[in-house]
């Protein structure tokens, strides 16, 4: 009789019981913010310039400290800096409630707040993406990102409907203090998390000392620039790491130009508004159900996976540039939800898996300031394409563009032949 095999990991750890109770608190209030923010702003300006200004004040801090963000991340023990941020977090999205709540109009007021709580986001992200390796045994890694990525899109389905209705029944400033709580009470709860045995630090870093060439501005600039360049070698020494990559920006190109600019003026004229509020419903029933599938699904060569799971978004993009009815946008959504929902678990898996652990949130920062720069380039890119072309033909181009995207790096034996790693 052959041996039962053996009994899959749990990630359900002590620690990770607590981080995910923080992380559940953070994102529902999280997901809040853009509909209370941008509804709150046009209510009490009446200006879309205002608006973008504030907006913009949020995602310019994050993206030009992405990168020192993951350094910090790497030196520093990620528990630690996640109560930190989140605190910080906390107390501009406060600032932001009194705005509203207190009629304290002043615009810089509110661009200062927003502002830093982007600032805050720059540290937070790069330290969430390399903490799941301290808090979960290696073979359990992927069901952590699967039951982080089922319970992050979970929230993001409720909470703009509940700040929405906030906004309708009493004030966008409500709403923001709601968000303020829960990131105090995430700060609260990883506070209890207790810190990894040993911090993680950059290969080769000195061990630090009260010295004053350590605490020098030419000396710290020096260990950050030497940081950085620590973090691109990580990079790029992983040929399958960085062509994938580069596929994900192109892909994000596509979303930002297609999907968020190109889509609704489609269907503007085919399924109506309606209708499009209903695709996107679809696609993120999609990746809620992704994340399902993800917990227990472990494919053998996870990169193949991860450049073909999204490739029904070539197929959504082809239908809207057709004219296609709205039951087939709906089934082409769902599948593009439920693709991309679990390429990110798989994707994330194989960088925490495969990464140097003292390196992984450094590596983890350049992946998203492509990601997050290449989508405004296609939100830049798409009208101005759509008013020489037309909207049809562009969105046509993006389909085959789409797939030759996410198929090109599978020319590559790095990327097909990279196997899922054996429990340890």
């Amino acid at each position: 009789m052959p041996p039962a095999p053996p009994a899959a990991a749990s990630p359900w750890t002590p620690a990770f019981r607590r981080f995910f109770v923080a992380q559940c608190l953070s994102w529902l209030g999280s997901s809040m913010t853009p509909v209370a923010l941008s509804f709150g702003v046009l209510r009490e300006t009446g200006s879309t310039a205002a608006l973008g200004l504030v907006l913009t004040a949020s995602t310019v801090p994050m993206i030009a400290l992405l990168l020192v963000g993951g350094v910090v991340a790497d030196r520093v023990p990620r528990r630690a800096l996640l109560t930190i941020t989140h605190l910080v977090a906390g107390l501009a999205q406060l600032g932001s409630a009194c705005w509203f709540l207190l009629d304290a109009r002043s615009l810089p007021v509110l661009v200062a707040v927003t502002a830093l709580g982007g600032l805050a986001s720059a540290f937070t992200a790069p330290a969430l993406r390399g903490i799941i390796t301290d808090l979960v045994p290696h073979e359990a890694i992927g069901r952590a990102n699967a039951v982080r990525t089922t319970s992050r899109n979970v929230t993001r389905m409720l909470g703009p409907g509940a700040a929405g209705l906030l906004v309708a029944v009493a004030d966008a400033g409500w709403a923001l203090a709601l968000d303020a709580i829960c990131l105090g009470l995430a700060a609260a709860v990883l506070a209890t998390i207790p810190n990894p045995d040993s911090s993680p630090r950059p290969p080769g870093a000195p061990t630090p000392a009260p010295t004053a060439a350590r605490t020098s501005l030419p000396g710290a600039v020096r260990e950050l620039l030497a940081d950085l360049r620590g973090g691109w070698e990580e990079f790029t020494k992983h040929r399958w790491l960085w062509l994938v990559t580069c596929a994900f920006t192109g892909m994000n190109v596509l979303i930002g130009g297609v999907w968020l600019v190109l889509g609704p003026v489609s269907a503007e004229h085919t399924i109506g508004s309606a209708g499009w509020g209903l695709v996107l419903g679809a696609r993120a029933a999609g990746q809620v159900a992704g994340g399902v599938l993800a917990y227990r699904w472990s494919p053998a060569r996870p990169m193949v996976a991860v450049l073909l799971l999204p490739l029904p978004y070539a197929a959504v993009f082809a239908a809207l540039a057709a004219g296609g009815g709205l039951p087939l946008l709906l089934g082409l959504a769902v599948l593009a939800g439920l693709g991309s929902a679990m390429g990110d678990v798989l994707w994330e898996t194989t960088l925490q898996q495969r990464v140097a652990r003292d390196a992984l949130s450094r590596v983890a920062s350049i992946d998203m300031l492509l990601s997050f720069v290449s989508v405004p380039v296609g939100q830049l890119a798409a009208p101005a394409l759509s008013a020489l072309l037309g909207a049809p033909l562009v969105i046509g181009l993006g389909a085959v563009l789409c797939a030759g995207t996410l198929l090109a790096p599978l020319a590559s034996a790095d990327v097909r032949g990279l196997r899922a790693q054996a429990p340890r």
